[in-house]
């Protein structure tokens, strides 16, 4: 058990320590949106078409009442 020690002992990297953290740079992080412009796009036009239904659906109600 002792040869396996020192074998994985060499074979570990020295080259990375505590101190060489300090010098690693890091990049901005990139903000990403909530939603895509495609989806905001989507939900605009569903609702674009929602509205139009419901005005369709009063006006057919306003119709129905002026015929009764």
């Amino acid at each position: 058990m002792v040869e396996a020690k020192s074998m994985f002992q060499d074979i570990l990297p020295k080259q990375l320590s505590v101190e060489d953290l300090t010098t690693m740079v890091l990049c901005k992080p990139k903000l990403l949106p909530l939603k895509s412009l495609t989806l905001e796009k989507l939900e605009k036009m569903q609702q674009a078409a929602q509205e139009t239904i419901h005005q369709q659906e009063i006006a057919e109600k306003e119709q129905q009442q002026i015929t009764h």
